[in-house]
């Protein structure tokens, strides 16, 4: 009697039993899958950011596989050095340069001495970055990297002919004889180069004379697209240079190059103008001296 009593209750009791497994099992596969899928979103989301980073400021002097331009390849940079170093580096290179850091500084000087803007990315925007990277090189075959690289050698800096054509338009633009179409500012608002011109340049950046054979045309090109320089990116924000308008900037500057090889900067420009300055207050003297000795005096 008392089994057959206990026989319906344990049969009751394994049933709720099982129900209940059944939910916890329910319930924790949402549960995993809700995690698995929250976190492959922000993975993604990551990856975007990262992405959308990389290009606004990094990819002006960067590449991920494709070789150098003003600065280095960045594929692999994640096991050439180790996070924490990078994070800093991204925030300040000059300064990890000037604290002598071994790295820091043998990048410095294989990149021409070219500083590294500071950025004000918080760690996660950097490891977005990274991330970014990471995934691009995951992407990538490593046929497809070796044959990107030597397409753009460091080695290859001259890659079209000599244009004088383009070159006369780009000083045309440079100087400000003619407009850019959207509205920027002429280059010798800031830069000068030494091509003979009396009109010499701004001094508020670098004389970009030997601006072809430090960064070449990739380099050139990439920065005139994308500026990384905070106070040129501010310049041109809403106002940048259409693709001819590069191709004619680049030439110029190739152009200029190549005419001054075998010459040092000089301060052509500033003597000029001291030399015009001298003459021409030697010009009013006279005339105020001749103009003086032949005034009317009144008797």
């Amino acid at each position: 009697m008392t089994k057959r009593c206990l026989s319906p209750l344990i049969k009751t009791i394994l049933e709720i039993y099982n129900l209940k497994f059944r939910e916890m099992v329910k319930n924790s596969c949402s549960l995993i899958f809700f995690l698995l899928f929250t976190f492959i979103g922000m993975s993604l989301l990551a990856q975007n950011n990262g992405e959308n980073l990389f290009k606004a400021t990094c990819a002006a002097c960067h590449t991920i596989g494709k070789g150098r331009l003003v600065g280095p390849d960045l594929s692999m940079v994640y096991e050439r050095a180790d996070t924490e170093w990078i994070i800093h580096f991204v925030r300040s290179s000059q300064q990890m340069v000037k604290q002598g850091d071994s790295l820091a500084v043998a990048l410095f000087h294989e990149y021409n001495q070219i500083p590294m803007p500071d950025n004000d990315l918080t760690d996660e925007q950097i490891l977005g970055i990274i991330a970014y990277i990471r995934q691009t090189d995951l992407e990538s075959s490593g046929e497809k990297v070796a044959q990107q690289e030597q397409v753009f050698s460091s080695d290859s800096t001259i890659t079209t002919p000599l244009n004088a054509e383009l070159a006369n338009k780009g000083n045309e633009l440079f100087y400000g004889y003619e407009k850019f179409k959207n509205g920027a500012s002429s280059c010798i608002a800031c830069h000068t180069i030494q091509n003979g011109s009396l009109l010499g340049g701004g001094k508020l950046s670098l004389n970009l004379t030997h601006s072809y054979s430090r960064l070449g045309e990739a380099g050139i090109k990439a920065i005139l697209s994308n500026p990384p320089f905070p106070a040129m990116n501010t310049a041109l924000k809403g106002k940048g240079l259409t693709e001819d308008e590069i191709q004619i900037i680049t030439a110029m500057l190739q152009y200029v190059d190549q005419n001054n090889a075998d010459n040092e900067l000089l301060p052509s420009s500033g003597l000029a103008f001291a030399v015009l300055s001298f003459v021409l207050s030697m010009l009013i003297l006279v005339n105020v001296y001749i103009l003086y000795d032949n005034r009317k005096i009144p008797s």
